[in-house]
């Protein structure tokens, strides 16, 4: 195996469509459609963590905000050939981070119950009881 450079983060980094398109589909196992990415963080993001590594995008989440004091933590996406590497946790507490920065004071995760123990382990999050509706 050849050398391969460390993974680099950033918060609010310029993303291309068709590249956060294409992590998405891989990750998520859909057909690569290039989405409008940028239109959607711009109107209803706090920001977003991008995860490179040698200048591929290899990892994305997204904070969603309602404006005020919460924010939604979705689209937590690592491509496939880099799961297990830490690059998801990574992500999580880079958001984490950035919004301990800013003026949010609970951010909210929803996930799969097979993804409990990622979110819930660590002291990440705390459990809480929800609701949801798939409209």
């Amino acid at each position: 195996m050849g050398h391969r450079e460390q993974v680099s983060y950033a918060w609010r980094e310029a993303i291309v469509d068709a590249e956060v398109s294409s992590l998405h589909a891989a990750a998520f196992d859909h057909a690569d459609e290039v989405e409008p990415w940028r239109e959607r963080l711009e109107r209803h993001s706090l920001g977003w963590v991008t995860a490179r590594r040698d200048d591929a995008l290899v990892g994305f989440c997204n904070v969603v905000t309602d404006g005020g004091r919460h924010a939604f933590l979705v689209d937590t996406t690592v491509h496939p050939d880099h799961q297990g590497t830490g690059i998801g946790r990574e992500l999580v507490t880079q958001a984490i981070e950035a919004c301990r920065a800013g003026p949010v004071e609970w951010l909210h995760v929803d996930f799969e119950e097979d993804l409990g123990p990622f979110h819930m382990t660590e002291g990440l999050f705390r459990r809480t009881t929800a609701g949801i509706l798939k409209v």
